[in-house]
């Protein structure tokens, strides 16, 4: 079982792009999501993207007119957001959302945090803590951005598989293992090449937070739930600081 860090590092990352698909339609579906959430620069312009990746959140963001920093532990991912788009003027940095001397410094307008980061942390005392930082580094004004996938539907002995992606030569499956807190996440990959399949797979946990914890845990760090919504399984919060 590795760490969700390794399992970007070591599996995931080279793969991650290939995963999610076609990343135009991507970036462009959540420049509509923003725009529905009436997302826009109004006081220092400043983004930042907690778990950024390969930047779906990221461009968007700096077509609205925000000045982003892209935040990821995967170095690999953040640079594969210049390739794309040689001419951005986003900054991008390597670190843990859960480390403190991250948040230092003038505090973004706005604090995204999608794509199941929030579940990548690995015990509740982790979310927790994670959320104390926002509450103390976000000045009054500023909106929160979740978005994630409630885990809390399976029961413990619980099992699911589905592909997330198949294509040609290429097949990315995922197997879900419910436990009381966690899910176990087997990522399993086929490529076939011209000696026949080969399979690679890796393992992770991600941490179970029920929407309604979520939106109580916030609420007692001074966050205002402005709005939610939901798609394809997907849960979005919008939340603005007291």
């Amino acid at each position: 079982m590795q760490s969700p860090e390794s399992h970007y590092q070591n599996f995931l990352a080279e793969k991650y792009s290939w995963m999610l698909g076609d990343l135009s339609a991507k970036e462009k579906d959540q420049l509509e999501f923003f725009r529905s959430f009436e997302i826009s620069p109004q006081t220092n312009g400043i983004a930042w993207d907690l778990g950024a990746g390969s930047g779906i959140q990221s461009i968007p963001l700096e077509e609205l007119g925000f000045q982003v920093l892209a935040i990821d532990f995967s170095e690999k991912l953040l640079f594969e957001i210049k390739i794309r788009k040689p001419d951005t003027k986003i900054r991008t940095k390597v670190a843990d959302i859960r480390s403190r001397e991250l948040y230092q410094g003038v505090s973004p307008e706005i604090l995204v945090c999608m794509g199941d980061t929030i579940t990548h942390l690995e015990s509740e005392n982790d979310w927790e803590n994670t959320a104390n930082l926002w509450s103390s580094f976000l000045s009054s004004g500023s909106k929160l951005i979740l978005g994630y996938r409630d885990l809390s539907y399976g029961k413990p002995g619980d099992k699911n598989i589905f592909v997330v992606r198949s294509e040609g030569s290429q097949i990315f499956t995922c197997q879900l293992q419910f436990t009381q807190d966690k899910v176990q996440v087997t990522d399993i990959f086929h490529e076939k090449s011209d000696t026949g399949w080969t399979v690679s797979s890796s393992s992770y946990n991600k941490l179970i937070l029920p929407i309604d914890d979520i939106i109580g845990t916030l609420a007692r760090k001074n966050f205002e739930l402005k709005r939610k919504d939901e798609k394809n399984g997907m849960k979005f919060l919008l939340f603005e600081k007291l």
